[in-house]
């Protein structure tokens, strides 16, 4: 699942059969993890709930225990997932592969599981986006990374 995809999932409350809320931001961790959702509630205040008190479904966040809402911590920091946003990332040879555009999500265990890339609109149509295992990046510095032949399963 891609992170674009979790933002404003409705967050439903299982045992009431009822949304509690909708999805406003996914904090990712340095770990590369989901650490907690941000959640704006019916009654629009901001609240968070921390991994692994939650389960990510194709259509919706679902809870089974109101407790696990928590007021929202205040955070001035941008998460891994704004700083990895628009990273360049190279192939071995050098060559610009592309840009990264999203995360791809393990929905089982709540961690990136690879990288959306982006390489310009015309490629996209003809060939798609690509999606590359986070284990074959390597980050050379804060904006780039490189597939990691040596890496490759």
């Amino acid at each position: 699942m891609k992170l674009r995809n979790i933002i404003s999932l409705p967050v439903f409350y299982e045992p009431t059969a009822t949304v509690v809320g909708y999805v406003e931001e996914v904090v990712i961790n340095d770990d590369y993890r989901i650490d907690y959702l941000i959640i704006n509630t019916s009654h629009n205040e901001l609240r968070m709930i921390p991994s692994p008190c939650f389960e990510l479904g194709p259509h919706a966040v679902l809870i089974n225990d109101m407790a696990s809402i928590k007021p929202c911590p205040v955070r001035e920091e941008y998460t891994v997932y704004q700083k990895k946003l628009g990273d360049t990332i190279f192939d071995a040879q050098g060559r610009e592969i592309g840009s990264i555009s999203d995360f791809v999500i393990c929905i089982e265990d709540h961690r990136v599981k690879g990288v959306e890339v982006y390489s310009g609109a015309v490629c996209d149509i003809l060939y798609g986006r690509r999606e590359i295992p986070l284990t074959e990046v390597t980050w050379k510095s804060i904006a780039s990374g490189v597939i990691d032949a040596e890496r490759r399963a």
